[in-house]
């Protein structure tokens, strides 16, 4: 277990509703090619790219790979090499549980960014190392919502309960009340707190700093995936699109007409009109 004691994550309803990705700013942020200088392959774990399944690339940051990793390394010290902007925060809170049920020390190295999702995975460490230029970003849940109005109350409310549980791991990490976690998080509308290697530490988010040459920039490094492919995923994953589905109905947004090309499989009034409200967000 967590030598720090930290709480469990209870387990959250998963929902068609919801489709998670990094809010804009973090994703246009995020530099991917940041990595370890050199890792010892039987005690680490690397964790690169979106949480969950990087849409549109081969990058599996699932909680079963990682369960799979903790498994074969057994009952030994580990590090987690951490460069992510976050993604789906189900899958988060999952890895995040199943690094503190880790039954020996935990090493978490925030290499680049530890944004959303993955800021809570970065929780679970016994000791969190920040490198020069790294940030964690704390801010309320974001989530696409597809669906009706059910579905849209369904997701305020579980939205806030994600909130409510991520600021109780924050402020167990940083030895804080649970309403200042809450306030990081809810700065500036809900946008949240980023904090650098300084300000997470004298924060209590981080415990110190990574040498500097424990960090390479690889010019391998998976690319961002473009917004509009992020889009795509989220449509075929929770509306049961197909991919040309899910094309026909982002060209007619973006292009601002009504036709839509083929049929919609399911709610296609209430997929359309969330998805048009992130015309702007599309078009930046």
């Amino acid at each position: 277990m967590s030598l720090r004691q930290l709480p469990e994550i209870r387990a959250f309803q998963r929902t068609d509703a919801l489709a998670f990705e990094p809010p804009s700013q973090i994703a246009a942020d995020f530099d991917a090619s940041i990595t370890a200088a050199a890792t010892d392959a039987d005690t680490s774990i690397s964790i690169y790219g979106q949480i969950g399944i990087d849409p549109g690339t081969s990058v599996d940051n699932t909680e079963r790979r990682i369960s799979n990793a903790l498994r074969a390394i057994g009952k030994q010290d580990i590090t987690v090499n951490l460069n992510s902007p976050g993604g789906n925060f189900f899958s988060g809170l999952v890895i995040y549980n199943l690094l503190r049920a880790h039954p020996a020390k935990v090493t978490v190295n925030v290499l680049g960014m530890a944004g959303s999702a993955a800021s809570i995975i970065a929780m679970a460490g016994d000791e969190i190392l920040m490198a020069s230029g790294s940030f964690i970003m704390v801010h309320n849940a974001s989530a696409m919502v597809i669906g009706n109005k059910y579905d849209t109350n369904d997701a305020t409310e579980l939205l806030s309960e994600i909130d409510a549980a991520m600021a109780e791991v924050y402020a167990a990490r940083a030895g804080v009340e649970k309403k200042v976690a809450a306030g990081w998080m809810d700065r500036r509308r809900g946008d949240g707190t980023m904090f650098g290697a300084s300000s997470a530490i004298e924060s209590g988010l981080a415990d110190g700093r990574l040498n500097a040459d424990a960090v390479k920039v690889s010019a391998e490094a998976t690319k961002s995936v473009p917004r509009e492919r992020v889009l795509e995923n989220a449509l075929m994953t929770a509306a049961n699109m197909s991919p040309q589905e899910a094309k026909a109905l982002i060209a007619e947004i973006k292009s601002g007409t009504r036709e839509a090309v083929g049929p919609v499989t399911r709610d296609a009034d209430d997929i359309r009109t969330a998805i048009e409200q992130l015309r702007s967000t599309i078009r930046s």
